[in-house]
Parts: structure tokens; C-alpha cells; sequence
């Protein structure tokens, strides 16, 4: 039996230290200011669109405010998924501050998402987990926490 080899030297495959760089995160602040540009600039074109769009926008906010308050303080849980982390949240920082974090998340989640038989949130409803969101990323950012 004959083996057949290549014509052409296979090249060596990448090591894991040339692996590309994990992409830049968006602060919880420039995702805050996507949303408020959002909310303040609605078309025609986004019809329909945009305040699901903004609500993922705060979701995000919230849980890149997570993230970091984690790294600072426990940086093993800002790997843990975001549920975990809030519900480390109530021990380290104030209960109404998890609170929030995590009705405010709950509320994001479920509008998130596309429902053949409920509605967008309406911008009322928008701007009010806007200033949840705000209150949240300030009081995990505060150095008392």
C-alpha cells in the first residue's frame, strides 16, 4: 500500500496567542446615547423598528454596567452570565439597586423581543427604563458600591 503525500507542505495552524482580539465593547454610556438618539430621532423608515431597537440598546447598557461593576469588585463573576451576576448583585451592592437592575432587565427582556400578539413598547415606556437604566449605571459606577 502507497502513501500519498502532499506536493506542497501543509502550513502550521495558529496558535491560540495569535488569536484576534475580542471587539471593543460600547460603555453603558455610548449605548445609552444610541438609544437617546433613537428615541429622539424616529422615521419612516424605522417604523416598527426602533423601539425594539431601543430597548435592546438599554439591555445592553445594563448589562455592560453589570460587567463592569463585576470587574471591579469580583472579577471572576464578570464572566458568569447575566442573570448570575444579579443575583450576586443584592449582596454586594444595595437591594434597591438590584432591584432595579433586575425588574428593569426583565421588563427590556420582554420587549426585546417580537410577539406576533403584543405591542412595541410605546416611547413612554421607553423613556422610563431610559432613566431606570441611567439611575442603575450611575449607582454601580459610584465608588460607594
Amino acid at each position: 500500500m502507497t502513501t500519498i503525500r502532499p506536493v506542497t507542505p501543509v502550513p502550521p495552524r495558529l496558535s491560540a496567542a495569535l488569536a484576534p482580539p475580542p471587539p471593543a465593547t460600547s460603555t453603558p454610556e455610548e449605548l445609552l446615547a444610541g438609544a437617546d438618539r433613537l428615541l429622539g430621532t424616529a422615521t419612516v423608515s424605522t417604523t416598527g423598528v426602533w423601539p425594539r431597537a431601543v430597548a435592546l440598546l438599554l439591555r445592553h447598557a445594563l448589562e455592560e454596567a453589570l460587567r463592569r461593576y463585576w470587574r471591579a469588585r469580583n472579577p471572576r463573576l464578570a464572566h458568569c452570565p447575566p442573570h448570575a451576576q444579579a443575583l450576586c448583585l443584592e449582596s454586594y451592592a444595595d437591594p434597591d439597586t438590584a432591584r432595579r437592575w433586575s425588574a428593569t432587565w426583565a421588563g427590556l427582556s420582554r420587549a426585546c423581543h417580537y410577539h406576533g400578539y403584543e405591542l412595541a413598547p410605546t416611547q413612554g415606556e421607553l423613556c422610563g427604563w431610559r432613566d431606570d437604566v441611567e439611575r442603575v449605571i450611575r449607582a454601580l459606577a459610584s465608588p460607594t458600591h
